[in-house]
């Protein structure tokens, strides 16, 4: 794969052709041991990389793909491409990172980069040996004199092993690598694809290929391109102010008057008729809870979002039609007919298959989940054209903080505060981000000893509890869904821990500062930032009235 800037290498292939990839000379330039990813994206221009998981889970995004990682994965990244990783903060990852070059031999002519693509991945058959050739790599490259050689050489026997792998797992019906391609235009649209280029990518003749792709997908290669080309440009008319002419060329077109009569053709609106119409809608559906509580900030009841008991708004979503209930059904989303969609680029198993096709039901804007809060604001607030709104929004917010910070000075002083959650059969505590983004961030309550280096939670068993003995103990939800069995799963809990000899030894409990906010779910603790306000109200009220166990009429002492 090549930048934006530049033609996709017609020379590029897929992992899958034996004789291509034997002509090509490889080189190995870098291994890297990750014990944790870096979350930033990175980018290589000339370098492939091989990305091989060893132990842990996580999330990566490849040029635009999502993938699930897990041990004993191995990906293939082309140069130029750009990708980013989300580790799971309850399964550490271990990885290796092999970064290196490839040469393809021509006859009568001296050797030239070459690119394998587009990305691809698969589930490593036997780990061991790959282990094994990664240990050798690693002692190698440590080494002197002919050790660089025979780290190059370990390198080649680990490439023969996953390319053999790739090209046996491989399906060779045109209807797969028609898919592939498909991906790859869905992702690279902007750039100056052609048929031929498609075509070679594929391995095909430009004709064989043009009607393998039409018997495929029911559509010519570059009607296929342009519908994409035109889906976009639709979002960008609704939700940028950029003009007409940066809009073409963002998605593909050199030619604005050629674009204009394209959009015309598609929409039967010019793109100054569309854009009118769409700026001015408020239907906009939310597909995950924090979305709507930022939505919510702004002024904006959303026209669709996911209605349950995990997030308990009410009132606010009275004229909400309800999308789904933990997850968005594709049959209610079409029904709403809205003409915005908001989600993030981080999906649960349900929802990743459905989310490639909110962007056919309606411009759709991924925020990223990893994002500050305050971040993710402002990217909706853009969205929607409510950014003046987000800017005198979050300084209220800022004045408010200010004012609840001075107001529990006194009362709280240098006390530490644990904030625990609480599931059905689960437990954890939380750190920075969630209810410490507003206790530690925006208050300044201090965080006990360890909580500190803790991103956005880590579970723990009950017993764990008591090894942190807190000034004082905030107890919310984890994973808290409003159902009776949950309820009831976490009230066992609570007992559990409130009947254990170590319970009244512990500093909190002492001194009767354990405070409880499980009776309203996420309400008060989804890091959005509606909840953050609700919390910034709260806290002080906890911390300076009389505190009783849900659903009891004692004091926690």
């Amino acid at each position: 794969m090549a930048s934006a800037e530049k033609e996709v290498d017609p020379m590029a292939t897929e992992p899958t052709d034996v004789q291509a990839l034997s002509a090509c000379i490889y080189r190995l330039s870098a291994l890297h041991a990750w014990s944790r990813f870096p979350e930033e994206i990175r980018h290589r221009d000339t370098l492939h990389t091989i990305l091989i998981v060893l132990a842990g889970r996580g999330i990566a995004n490849i040029d635009g793909y999502r993938c699930e990682l897990g041990a004993g994965k191995a990906y293939l990244i082309p140069p130029s491409a750009f990708y980013q990783f989300h580790p799971d903060p309850e399964e550490p990852v271990d990885c290796r990172l092999l970064e290196f070059a490839v040469w393809r031999e021509q006859e009568g002519r001296i050797a030239r980069p070459a690119v394998l693509g587009p990305a691809a991945g698969l589930t490593i058959a036997h780990l061991p040996p790959i282990l094994s050739l990664l240990e050798e790599m690693e002692t190698k490259l440590a080494g002197e004199g002919f050790d660089r050689m025979r780290a190059d050489i370990a390198f080649q026997e680990l490439l023969v092993s996953l390319f053999e792998q790739w090209t046996i797992d491989s399906k060779p019906a045109p209807e797969r690598t028609i898919r592939t391609i498909v991906e790859y235009m869905e992702r690279n649209y902007s750039r100056p694809l052609t048929r031929d280029l498609l075509a070679r990518m594929a391995g095909m003749s430009a004709d064989y290929f043009n009607r393998a792709f039409k018997k495929t997908t029911g559509r010519t290669p570059m009607d296929y391109l342009t519908d994409i080309r035109i889906r976009h440009a639709e979002k960008a008319l609704a939700l940028s102010d950029d003009g007409y002419r940066s809009i073409a060329q963002s998605v593909g077109f050199n030619d604005e008057f050629y674009f204009s009569r394209k959009f015309k053709k598609a929409t039967g609106l010019s793109p100054s008729a569309y854009a009118g119409t769409r700026k001015g809608s408020r239907k906009i559906a939310a597909l995950q809870h924090h979305l709507t509580g930022h939505l919510l900030a702004l002024g904006i009841a959303p026209h669709g979002a996911l209605i349950n008991g995990y997030y308990p708004l009410g009132e606010p979503l009275k004229e909400t039609r309800a999308v789904g209930s933990y997850y968005p059904e594709l049959d209610k989303l079409v029904g709403a007919r809205p003409d915005l969609i908001l989600t993030y680029d981080y999906w649960d198993e349900e929802t990743e298959p459905k989310a490639k096709l909110f962007d056919k039901i309606a411009p759709t804007v991924t925020i990223p989940f990893y994002d500050d809060w305050r971040e993710q604001l402002g990217r909706i607030a853009k969205a929607t054209g409510k950014e003046r709104e987000a800017s005198l929004w979050l300084e209220r917010y800022e004045r408010k903080a200010l004012r609840v910070r001075s107001r529990i000075r006194d009362r709280v002083g240098d006390d530490s505060l644990l904030v625990v959650g609480l599931g059905n059969g689960r437990m954890c505590v939380f750190g920075r981000r969630t209810v410490g983004a507003v206790a530690y961030g925006d208050l300044g309550i201090r965080a006990p000893e360890g909580i500190g280096d803790i991103e956005e939670y880590a579970e723990i068993e009950p017993e764990d509890l008591f090894a942190y003995d807190a000034d004082r103990l905030l107890f919310v939800s984890f994973r808290n869904d409003g159902s009776a069995e949950t309820k009831a799963a976490i009230a066992g809990l609570l007992r559990r821990l409130r009947e254990d000899p170590r319970w009244p030894r512990l500093r909190a409990a002492r001194s009767g500062r354990v405070y409880s906010l499980l009776d309203d779910q996420h309400l008060y603790t989804l890091y959005t930032s509606y909840s953050h306000e609700l919390l910034l109200d709260k806290l002080p009220e906890l911390f300076e009235g009389v505190r009783k166990p849900p659903g009891g009429n004692r004091e926690w002492r």
